[in-house]
């Protein structure tokens, strides 16, 4: 029988890489299967975008600690969640359609954002159970939920206002980015409003302030040191609403003289599609990555 030189992927309970190695072995090939809920980029040795093995420093740590050659420790990562058509935040595109479909915007521009605000409160406030409820399930794999508990109404109730809050530095970052300030000065807060909103609101119900690693994970989320980043469906929501800002300036010095140029609607557009489109596209590439991993091992 032909036999062929290839390498071999070991698993272990888990559906952990433990082992690879090179053996000459025949055609016939043993398949592993690796279910959706145990897929987890941050626990596999190998990394998914270079497809090479990378060292386990939590095994290095054990091994130098065994051997007294060291005092090394395991580096902190943010914790991910796995990929969910729960956290897409699908109500941002109702929201933007919802707007553009009602004008109120455009013939008062004031007016227009602070009804669409109100719209954004109440969506968000239920798409902040459905967080809740996607990292409790995750937690809790073989447990069955009887639905969120009081306290965890009450942190979703909690955490709203103080998205709001965080609003104040959106409001002065944009200000030092060029955003007009005088009588324009209360349309540019409330554009701060909605971003914190899409943002921060998401973030803090996934990183929770009560946990136990939330200091060191709020500095890395505000730092840009997440990961695997792009697997992480309400970062790359922050993240696309934020780029999604800095893209909704640019139609606003055109000399086109359109109602809709007027600030910030072009920006409040963005945030809206940037973040809308960035949780999509991190669930898609997500499920890409799984899928592909998939019929690799298979």
């Amino acid at each position: 029988m032909a036999s062929r030189k290839s390498k071999r992927v070991s698993f272990d309970n888990s559906s952990k890489i433990v082992e690879i190695t090179e053996e000459n072995e025949s055609e016939f090939s043993e398949s592993v299967t690796i279910s959706k809920d145990e897929f987890d980029p941050d626990s596999m040795d190998i990394d998914l975008t270079t497809g090479k093995k990378r060292r386990n420093i939590g095994q290095s740590s054990e091994k130098s600690s065994s051997s007294g050659g060291g005092d090394s420790k395991e580096e902190f990562t943010v914790p991910l969640l796995t990929t969910s058509w729960a956290l897409v935040p699908y109500h941002l595109l109702l929201l933007l359609f919802n707007i553009v479909v009602d004008g109120t915007i455009m013939e008062d521009v004031r007016e227009g954002v602070q009804k669409a605000f109100y719209g954004l409160s109440v969506l968000s406030l239920i798409f902040a159970v459905l967080v809740n409820e996607a990292v409790k399930g995750e937690k809790t794999k073989n447990a069955r939920s009887d639905g969120p508990t009081n306290f965890e109404f009450f942190y979703v109730a909690l955490s709203f206002p103080l998205s709001i809050m965080l609003s104040v530095p959106v409001y002065l970052t944009f200000l030092l980015f060029g955003a007009p300030a005088g009588r324009l000065n209360a349309l540019t807060f409330y554009l701060a409003s909605h971003v914190s909103v899409i943002a921060f609101y998401p973030l803090l119900n996934v990183y929770k302030f009560t946990d136990k690693n939330a200091k060191k994970i709020w500095w890395k989320l505000l730092t840009f040191q997440v990961a695997n980043w792009k697997f992480n469906q309400v970062y790359c929501t922050a993240i696309g609403t934020l780029v999604g800002c800095w893209l909704g300036v640019l139609p606003i010095p055109l000399d086109w003289d359109r109602d809709w140029q007027d600030w910030p609607i072009t920006v409040l557009f963005g945030a809206y599609a940037g973040g809308f489109l960035g949780g999509l596209a991190s669930y898609a590439y997500g499920c890409y990555v799984y899928s592909k991993m998939k019929s690799r091992i298979s």
